[in-house]
């Protein structure tokens, strides 16, 4: 009884080593990095702005053109970062320059005054991350408002005071350097365009030009 007991415990035995042994053991799979959290930022910038020739006609058939030293240029956006190098964000802006000379019908007027534009912008861009430098471009649409304030001083009473809205564009692109974890300096170029605006002068007449400026900035960005 007792070798029969021993023979099937032995037989078991060797039963359950053989089937062990067929089992086949896989590893344990290994999770892929997951995808790059994104976060939301806000920015800030003031750099120079170079309003181009601001060229219009006249509603009585003259043209003409004024000319602008380098201004200023403030902006602020609020915007999301996606974590794969794109990033969209709302901006406001402004940019103010000083008249430096004016032409009306082939005369000299002798403009004195300013000229500003007021925008806001929705903007999307593209950065190549090199390691806590990251090169970018991108652009953006919205809307502006062009104002004149200029006097032909050599015409007394005569000059253009006036605003008006219009669509806007811009394109440009920047570097931007990590000072911190979620502090970068950032400085870009920008080329800001509107629409045509039709602005009033003391004759009331109607001056229809559209205007542009290159902007050079510089900036922090903070991501929270």
């Amino acid at each position: 009884m007792t070798k029969f007991a021993l023979s099937i415990i032995a037989a078991s035995l060797l039963t359950g080593t053989a089937y062990a042994a067929d089992l086949q053991v896989y590893a344990p799979v290994e999770m892929s990095d997951p995808v790059a959290a994104g976060n939301f930022y806000a920015s800030i910038f003031g750099g120079a702005a170079m309003i181009n020739d601001f060229d219009f006609t006249s509603s009585i058939g003259p043209e003409g053109t004024m000319s602008f030293d380098t201004g200023y240029s403030l902006d602020g956006a609020l915007g999301y970062d996606f974590g794969n190098g794109l990033s969209v964000e709302g901006q406001i802006g402004y940019l103010n320059a000083g008249l430096n000379e004016g032409t009306y019908s082939g005369n000299d007027v002798g403009a004195d005054g300013t000229a500003s534009i007021t925008y806001g912008m929705l903007n999307a861009w593209y950065g190549f991350d090199l390691g806590g430098i990251t090169p970018f471009i991108g652009g953006g649409v919205g809307v502006a408002s062009l104002a004149l304030d200029a006097d032909f001083t050599n015409y007394p009473g005569s000059g253009i005071d006036d605003s008006e809205v219009t669509w806007a564009a811009q394109i440009g692109g920047g570097v931007s350097f990590a000072l911190a974890e979620n502090i970068s300096l950032v400085g870009r170029y920008r080329y800001l365009a509107t629409g045509e605006v039709s602005l009033t002068d003391a004759a009331d007449d109607e001056n229809t030009g559209s205007a542009s400026a290159s902007i050079l900035d510089i900036g922090l960005k903070v991501a929270f």
